[in-house]
C-alpha cells in the first residue's frame, strides 16, 4: 500500500506514527527516513520510534530558510536560523532519498517524513519519488508533507488531507514539545 499525508493541517506525522505503531504491533519491520528532521532538534516522536524497534534517520538540515521566513511571520518575528546552504539542503534531501531506496525490501513500511515538502521545495525530483514508489514491491510506503504532488496522489491506495480550521501558531504560539515535536 500507499499511503500519503497531506494538506496544511496537524496531524501528518502524528497520522504516520499512528499507522507504525499498528505495523510494530503487528510484527513489521519500519523504517523512517526524515527529510528536514536532524538529531540535535530532539523530537519526541524519535524517542518512542525508537524504542518500538523503527529503523530512524533523521538526514535533513532543518527547515530551509524561505520556509522558516514565513514561520517567523507568522510568530511576530521568531528568529529565523538556517545553518546549511541550499546546494547542503539538496544534497542532504538526495542521500535521504537514496538511504529510503536502500530501505525497499528489508522495511515492511518505509516512512518518508516530509517527503512531499521536499518535493515542494525542489530538493528532490518528484519523479524520484515516484520512482520509489513503483519499486517498492511488497514494502508499504508512508507519504507525509504538505502540498503532495498530483501524480503521488494518483498513485497512492490511502491519501488523507488534514485541513487547518484554527492553529495556535496563528496567534504566535510556539510548538509545545510533547504535542508539537
Amino acid at each position: 500500500m500507499v499511503y500519503v499525508f497531506t494538506g496544511d493541517g496537524k496531524g501528518k506525522t502524528s497520522a504516520a506514527i499512528g499507522t507504525v505503531v499498528r505495523a510494530v504491533g503487528a510484527g513489521m519491520k519500519v523504517a523512517w527516513v526524515a527529510f528536514y528532521k536532524q538529531a540535535s532538534w530532539k523530537s519526541s516522536e524519535v524517542e518512542v520510534l525508537r524504542k518500538l524497534g523503527v529503523e530512524v534517520y533523521l538526514m535533513g538540515k532543518g527547515f530551509r530558510l524561505e520556509r522558516l521566513v514565513k514561520i517567523a511571520k507568522i510568530r511576530g518575528g521568531a528568529k529565523v536560523v538556517d545553518t546549511a546552504s541550499e546546494a547542503e539542503h539538496k544534497q542532504a534531501a538526495e542521500t535521504t532519498l537514496q538511504t529510503a531506496r536502500e530501505q525497499l525490501g528489508k522495511a515492511d513500511v518505509l516512512v518518508l517524513d516530509e517527503v512531499n515538502n521536499a518535493m515542494a521545495d525542489k530538493l528532490v525530483e518528484w519523479r524520484s519519488v515516484l520512482e520509489l514508489v513503483q519499486a517498492r514491491k511488497k514494502t508499504h510506503v508512508i507519504l507525509t508533507g504538505r502540498k503532495a504532488r498530483a501524480e503521488l496522489v494518483e498513485a497512492a491506495d490511502l491519501v488523507t488531507e488534514m485541513k487547518k480550521v484554527k492553529h495556535p501558531y496563528d496567534r504566535g504560539k510556539l510548538a509545545v514539545r510533547g504535542l508539537d515535536f
